[in-house]
């Protein structure tokens, strides 16, 4: 928005004084895909339970993310899933200060990476990540703490589950 005050001349015409030359857009910022509208059908079919979806971590989104998770189906309850959605490209989970262990997959028809976060244990934690158009979208299985040893490997799980849901994400 362009702030100016008028100030008068000798001759008694007002002339335009500029005070400020900030400027603010009407147009919003565009919004990624929201994981949440995934139809509980599609979370039913992947194994997760549709009545412990949370809207982002803690009800708030993350780093520009929209993010959607959901526990795994009782009785069992023995991981979370979290799917974020933004504006980056791969080169997010490329970042050695926050994810390790980079290995290229085949989740569903995508080709992605699947990753580590730096210090998880990957014998109850996995994450993979691939772009569709202009949005990464990541997902992460994580074990509960009170399981002891996952009946599962936790990326061999989170790769199904994706694969599962792969119809209902942005191509």
């Amino acid at each position: 928005m362009l702030v100016a005050g008028c100030s008068s001349t000798t001759g008694g015409d007002a002339l335009a004084d500029a005070t400020s030359s900030a400027t603010s857009t009407s147009a919003s910022t565009p919004t990624p895909w929201d994981p949440c509208t995934i139809p509980d059908e599609a979370i039913e079919r992947a194994g997760l339970n549709v009545a412990t979806k949370e809207s982002g971590v803690f009800g708030r989104d993350q780093n520009g993310f929209k993010i959607c998770g959901w526990e795994s189906q009782p009785p069992s309850s023995k991981y979370y899933v979290r799917v974020f959605v933004g504006f980056e490209t791969l080169d997010f989970v490329d970042d050695p200060s926050y994810f390790n262990r980079l290995e290229p997959v085949q989740v569903g028809t995508r080709d992605a990476t699947q990753y580590q976060q730096l210090a998880a244990d990957s014998s109850r934690n996995c994450g993979v990540a691939f772009t569709a158009g202009a949005e990464l979208i990541r997902a992460t299985l994580i074990t509960a703490g009170q399981v002891d040893t996952p009946p599962y490997d936790p990326c061999t799980e989170l790769n199904a589950l994706v694969a599962i849901l792969d119809s209902e994400l942005p191509a």
